[in-house]
């Protein structure tokens, strides 16, 4: 077996690779190889030494990428803080040692490079890549339902980390919430949509400007004050997987002076009217699993949850 960093022939065979992981139904399946180079090799922070594949002869049989978080302001990254974008093994060579000798690789390079810790994950919004084919809305963390990742990672010196709930609705199968409350909030209230990214981050950009989105607020009929506001995002490459269009719902938020009044999830349930109207059937929604406010919104909004991703930590 031979490690080394990524070539650019290698796109192909890591295609190839992907497909045949089985890593679960939070993985896109079905799309083409420059789909995969798009979310795996083109962000431009993208460093060939970071993504280290084991050779055996002539076949790619794994891979790790290693890369970094994001700093406060969203405009660089932090090489302070790494973290392992994603593991893969074929099933073929598991149970060998080749996952164990990837992350010791991976956490060299990132030790290198000036990280003090290494998330492996990453985490909610601290993903640089694969965003839109894994795990869903965001890449936030291995799926607990595709493979043992708490014993792999103990094994290698890794400590429980963040962990993200996926929230998810069928738009077919629930109707929406209604009481008194929500209804009058409703009544005096505006909706706004646009295509147009407002205020977004660099770090929005290089993982989601690809992507199908739009901008929706709730403003107030009587001043045109923004009450709400949050963001839909195109999750098409599932659609081979799951067989139904599926939307992400990210950035819900309500201005300090306007909290608690019900505005959040009257426009998530508007958000959800329109989704339906245009024969959208699942709608996602990732939440960290220490946010009280937005599990109890989703959850009041009749989302299920449907899987966690997790994350593990250790200091280099």
């Amino acid at each position: 077996m031979q490690y080394r960093p990524y070539h650019n022939s290698d796109p192909p065979r890591l295609h190839l690779l992907w497909h045949a992981c089985q890593l679960g139904r939070n993985a896109a399946e079905g799309f083409p190889c420059d789909v995969f180079e798009l979310f795996a090799i083109s962000p431009p922070y993208f460093d060939r030494k970071g993504l280290i594949v084991a050779v055996d002869g002539s076949r790619v049989v794994g891979f790790v990428h290693a890369s970094f978080a994001v700093n406060a302001s969203e405009t660089a990254l932090d090489q302070t803080q790494g973290v392992i974008a994603a593991i893969m093994v074929h099933p073929d060579y598991r149970h060998q040692g080749i996952g164990s000798e990837l992350v010791r690789l991976a956490e060299q390079y990132l030790r290198g490079q000036g990280a003090v810790t290494v998330e492996a994950g990453a985490g909610l919004n601290r993903n640089g890549f694969y965003c839109g084919i894994y795990g869903g809305l965001e890449a936030s963390g291995f799926c607990s339902q595709a493979a043992d990742w708490k014993d792999f990672f103990a094994r290698l010196g890794y400590a429980p980390g963040a962990e993200t709930y996926v929230f998810r609705r069928d738009l077919l199968k629930s109707r929406d919430p209604v009481n008194a409350r929500l209804l009058r909030t409703r009544r005096n209230l505006n909706l706004v949509i646009t295509d147009r990214p407002t205020g977004e981050s660099w770090w929005w950009f290089v993982r989601f400007a690809h992507l199908d989105s739009l901008r929706f607020e709730l403003r107030s009929r009587e001043d045109d004050e923004l009450v709400a506001s949050g963001q839909i995002i195109g999750m098409d490459l599932f659609i081979p997987k799951w067989g139904v269009r599926s939307v992400g719902i990210r950035g819900i938020y309500v201005p300090e002076s306007r909290r608690r009044f019900g505005y959040a999830q009257a426009l998530v349930l508007e958000i959800c009217k329109r989704l339906r109207e245009e024969s959208v059937q699942l709608v996602e929604a990732q939440v960290a699993s220490d946010n009280a406010a937005a599990v109890e919104l989703f959850t009041a909004a009749k989302f299920e949850l449907h899987a966690r991703l997790l994350t593990f930590r250790k200091t280099l």
